[in-house]
């Protein structure tokens, strides 16, 4: 009888579905939200009045004076400009932090990279002509990071792309500069450590993107090896340049270049700004405003314009609240301008008791070019398939609202949400809502070790990421103004949240679990067409999956108001009526008590007899006991260390594991989604799931992976003490 009557309520409930919008629910319920479904019209308009894309355009202009090398004087430099302006915005506990930055300490898994500074580097080509190549005071990426005092004369060599011993082949480099394009501290290493050349003129190309080569005279930012005291020096060209060399030398023209370089390797400081808006009654939890502060000068898009965009929303928040447009938000917030991953790392192992009053965060890197120069697609990007979180939805909603406005006064139809900046474009905002990508400090914040759920604003592509041709001007205000508009609703959405807004987005996770339920349920049922061997188990795993994410989702809502028992209550009738969706359109789902309520779990089903003559016999006491490179699927890993594998410069498997083991790491690398794979596995290590448990998880969210492979690679991090496989 009861499944009876579930069934009604869900079939009531989806032949509702369709037109039943977020927003259409919440302009049911209450008037006041009309404009999103989270925050009210009168705090929307006060945000979008305040935040000022010229403001925070200024700051990227500011910025982009620094070369902003990690533990360097120009960062420290950019360091204290941030400061001075929270300061002068009235945000309070404004600091900087020095942590040591040496190439010694040890923060969790990253081994500290030393700091670097450079006086002066020119380069000459002394014969046959007399031509200026590169001069680091004319441009700081002419000369690479982690380049180390010299002064040379020497014939050059054109080495190909000089990363592989085949470059090397028939060809003389000892005492000479090598012509490399490809990763300039690789081509250093097989060249300068390895054969004795005294220097790389490197042209190297930025990351692959649509218009790969057709900007010939970018000359990208490089780095050699910061842990590496013996480094010789590379300097940096453009394409275009490096294509007059190769002709001339592919001619058989002898060149003789002549390298001046003042630089040092030394021990540093990673210096971090925090600064705090403080909450009112939740002062155990706090929001984050994340960026990084480093890079190449200009660096304007990245990641100026990321710190100039959590500038603004403090400025803009830290005004309004004084002002009383808007109320102090229950949690404080708490801005963070890091050098990036490295920074966040250390400031993590540093302040563990800041860590664990932090509760989400909003992180912005690469938020402001203007699409008609830079091609930069803003994303707003979710978070892992490890982390499932209702943070996804405040971010989208959000930028749903800034994509919405823009097209409305794009097409004439209506300004009054189109978020326009002075001096700044008119033009449709370029962006979407994408899943989880790696790449920035988002990486750290939301690593097994520290499961803080974060919305990431990036843009992407950006032909001129990295080069000396990411200048300010490239920085649309208007995109600026949008940014920082859905960064600043987001977070302070989040630090304002109680019973009432945990119920509003309790509400929104629902609408979207439901709207998204067709889509997984179709995805089940073509594997499960498929006919494979494992389609049947394979398919029901996604359910299973689906099921236990929008439950997680849900739950991560009641987090905003934990001791609410009419929230506790609304969202296990959620939960059921999802489970009650599954069963209505499965038939295969079972009843399970847990605690007062009725969960509805995944039935056991015996695969078709196709299948099940093709399988290989099992214990069939337990379906899932595989054998794993010597391990069974059932063991549970247990984690021994806090901290992603792989920080910035410094791999902590690579520095651990033997040449041999780590082809297990490139094995899985090379899959598609191998870098989100390798993270995603250690993130899913919680003494609680088996490998096998892992490995389906995975599967449902990324695609086939095998047991063997998630196998393996805990296999080797337990070699290296990184877990423990119990069992």
């Amino acid at each position: 009888m009861k499944k009876l009557i579930l069934l009604i309520v869900v079939a009531i409930f989806f032949a509702q579905l369709q037109p039943l919008t977020a927003s259409a629910y919440q302009q049911a319920t209450d008037n006041s939200y009309s404009k999103t479904a989270l925050l009210g019209d009168k705090e929307i308009l006060a945000l979008g009045a305040e935040i000022n894309g010229l403001i925070a355009k200024d700051t990227v202009t500011e910025l982009a004076r620094f070369h902003r090398v990690q533990a360097s004087t120009g960062f420290l430099s950019a360091a204290e400009y941030i400061a001075a302006k929270a300061k002068e915005y009235g945000l309070e506990q404004v600091k900087i932090e020095h942590l040591v930055a040496d190439g010694e300490k040890m923060y969790h898994t990253l081994k500290s990279t030393p700091g670097w500074d450079a006086d002066s580097a020119v380069l000459w080509e002394v014969a046959p002509r007399k031509t200026k190549i590169a001069d680091y005071e004319e441009m700081r990426v002419a000369l690479a990071d982690y380049s180390q005092s010299a002064e040379v004369t020497a014939a050059l060599v054109d080495v190909g792309n000089g990363t592989a011993a085949s470059d090397y082949e028939g060809k003389e480099v000892k005492g000479k500069i090598v012509l490399a394009g490809g990763n300039v501290a690789a081509a250093h290493k097989l060249a300068c450590e390895e054969r004795g050349a005294v220097g790389v003129l490197s042209y190297q190309q930025n990351q692959v993107t649509g218009w790969s080569g057709d900007y010939v005279d970018n000359v990208r930012w490089g780095h050699l090896s910061p842990y590496n005291a013996d480094n010789k020096f590379a300097f940096m060209i453009s394409l275009r340049r490096a294509r007059e060399f190769k002709e001339r030398l592919g001619r058989g023209e002898a060149i003789t270049l002549q390298a001046k370089v003042k630089a040092e390797i030394k021990p540093g400081n990673y210096d971090v700004v925090t600064a705090v808006i403080r909450g009112t009654d939740a002062a155990d939890e706090e929001i984050v405003f994340s960026c990084h502060l480093c890079h190449q000068k200009p660096g304007a898009n990245d990641n100026a314009s990321g710190a100039a965009a959590i500038l603004e929303v403090a400025r803009a928040l830290n005004t309004l609240i004084k002002r009383g447009d808007i109320e102090r938000p229950r949690r404080s917030i708490r801005f963070i301008w890091p050098p990036e991953i490295n920074g966040t790392l250390a400031y993590f192992a540093e302040h563990p008791e800041i860590v664990k009053r932090m509760k989400a965060a909003v992180h912005c890197d690469m938020v402001g070019g203007n699409f008609a120069i830079t091609k930069a697609v803003l994303h707003v990007t979710h978070t892992p398939a490890s982390l499932p979180s209702a943070v996804n939805i405040v971010g989208d909603i959000f930028a749903e609202y800034a994509i919405a406005g823009s097209l409305k006064a794009a097409t004439g139809a209506d300004f009054t949400d189109a978020l326009i900046s002075a001096e700044g474009s008119k033009d449709h905002l370029v962006a979407d809502i994408t899943p989880f990508e790696m790449g920035s400090d988002h990486d750290v914040y939301q690593e097994g070790s520290f499961r803080i759920p974060t919305i990431y604003l990036r843009d992407w592509p950006d032909v001129f990421i990295h080069t000396n041709n990411d200048k300010p001007e490239n920085i649309d205000a208007t995109k600026m103004k949008r940014s920082t508009f859905i960064a600043a609703a987001s977070g302070y959405f989040l630090a304002k949240a109680g019973a009432r807004e945990a119920s509003k987005l309790a509400d929104e996770a629902f609408v979207r679990a439901m709207a998204q339920l067709p889509k997984d349920r179709a995805r089940a049922a073509s594997i499960e067409a498929s006919g494979g061997e494992t389609a049947v188990e394979e398919s029901r795993n996604i359910i299973a999956r689906s099921l236990e994410r929008d439950a997680e989702i849900l739950a991560s809502a009641m987090s905003y108001a934990p001791n609410d028992k009419n929230l506790e209550n609304k969202i296990d009738g959620m939960i059921e009526q999802l489970s009650g969706a599954w069963l209505l359109l499965t038939g295969q789902i079972s009843e399970q008590k847990k605690g007062n309520r009725v969960l509805f779990t995944i039935e056991a089903k015996e695969p078709p007899k196709e299948a099940k003559d093709k399988a290989k016999p099992r214990n069939p006491k337990d379906a899932s006991r595989l054998r794993v490179g010597g391990s069974d699927a059932s063991r549970i890993p247990t984690r021994k260390i806090k901290g992603p594998m792989n920080v910035y410069y410094y791999d902590y498997v690579a520095a651990h594991a033997s040449a041999e083991d780590l082809r297990v790491v490139e094995r899985l690398a090379a899959k598609p989604k191998g870098d989100i794979l390798l993270y995603e596995i250690l993130n899913l290590v919680d003494g609680k799931r088996s490998i096998q448990a892992i490995r389906d998880y995975l599967t449902a969210a990324y695609g086939t992976i095998s047991v063997e492979e998630v196998g393996d690679y805990l296999r080797l991090l337990d070699k290296i003490g990184a877990v423990k496989i119990e069992g």
